[in-house]
């Protein structure tokens, strides 16, 4: 098969997701493309994300005039003639279906938002009306939606009135090599005193670094350390460093995983989420979850088995200093966590889940049938 990725979000878990599908459709002899743009959070080794064999081709998707980066997406979409084209989140999405209207009939639409635009809860009814008019209006272009969680499926379904795939998010076999090369707990232990708890993510409204300072502070420090792995909006950054956060700033993947996997806990504020594969890497490593019970958070995590659900800060606190001092407690919930991932968020399943699902849908574009999303 050809496949054609088209991703505007070149970062975090959606760089996450298209890195692994790409690569590995790659090793299995697919011709594969990636057209991307750069954010200021891309990464700069985005090359090495990819097997060598990944063409990459630039296009920027935000900044330069509408009709222009539609006439241009449309034009390198076409001259690849391709079998499958995959969409990566909401932008990309909108983009990649309005500039194909009317073209590439025998060609197979898939759509992954990674957290479809409507889930937002940073925005007003109205603009979330407006966002689902967008995708009504893509929707001319026949495409598959494939939800990343039951939440996001769910709310495609209530909102657009259309089915969708649910093929949930995975971690690549690098951060299983990660979790190997970790130290024991037990080693940490005796090497610091220091408690840290972490979390990975840009520093916006989505992640609430607002509910993290507040744990932060309600927190009785005494030895522990809150670390946010990001970098993004200055003010919020200020509110997290003024709560004694230390703020990294973006790291390379390999330091990203070796922080999660010594840390001793992983703690999500988000607000909203698609499936975060912060949290799955995190259950991977090793390290014990403490999760906002948000949309997202509560498809990746089952409460008291393989992490922890709060809905205030009080409780999050609560739950941070038991797992700091019931040793049986966070140990259960780590070995659980890993157990879990290891099947259900593994490479394979994800990568042979999607490979079916392209091979259905091209089947069915050639033969004429229903779309699946309509």
């Amino acid at each position: 098969m050809r496949v054609v990725h088209v991703v505007e979000s070149t970062a975090t878990g959606t760089l996450a997701v298209v890195s692994t599908l790409a690569t590995r459709l790659a090793k299995e002899g697919h011709e594969v493309y990636v057209i991307y743009s750069e954010r200021e959070e891309t990464p700069k080794n985005l090359r090495a994300m990819f097997h060598p064999d990944v063409v990459l081709q630039h296009l920027q998707m935000k900044g330069p005039s509408l009709p222009r980066v539609l006439s241009d997406l449309r034009r390198q979409i076409i001259e690849l003639k391709p079998d499958i084209v995959h969409m990566h989140s909401s932008f990309a999405g909108f983009l990649g279906r309005i500039s194909t209207l009317f073209a590439l009939p025998e060609t197979a639409f898939l759509y992954s938002p990674h957290c479809i635009s409507f889930m937002r809860r940073d925005i007003g009814r109205m603009k979330r009306y407006c966002f689902v008019a967008l995708e009504f209006l893509a929707s001319i272009k026949n495409c598959t939606y494939v939800g990343c969680s039951e939440s996001e499926c769910a709310t495609i379904r209530r909102h657009l009135r259309r089915e969708a795939v649910l093929v949930e998010n995975a971690i690549d076999r690098a951060v299983a090599v990660q979790r190997d090369n970790r130290r024991s707990r037990e080693d940490k232990a005796n090497t610091t005193s220091t408690r840290k708890i972490v979390t990975v993510g840009g520093i916006r409204v989505q992640k609430n670094p607002r509910l993290f300072a507040e744990i932060a502070r309600l927190f009785e420090r005494g030895g522990a350390e809150f670390v946010w792995i990001g970098d993004g909006d200055a003010g919020l950054k200020r509110t997290l460093e003024d709560a004694g956060v230390r703020v990294t700033g973006w790291l390379p993947r390999a330091n990203v995983l070796d922080a999660v996997a010594q840390a001793d806990i992983y703690l999500s504020t988000a607000t909203w989420e698609g499936m975060p594969i912060s949290l799955i890497e995190a259950m991977t490593l090793g390290t014990p979850v403490v999760a906002s019970q948000c949309p997202g958070n509560i498809d990746t995590i089952r409460h008291d088995s393989t992490g922890v659900l709060y809905q205030t800060a009080a409780q999050a606190t609560a739950l941070i200093a038991r797992m700091m001092t019931d040793d049986d407690f966070r140990e259960r919930l780590s070995r659980r966590a890993q157990q879990e991932a290891h099947s259900r968020f593994s490479e394979d399943r994800f990568f042979n889940n999607m490979v079916l699902l392209y091979s259905a849908e091209l089947n069915r574009i050639r033969q004429g049938g229903p779309v699946v999303s309509e």
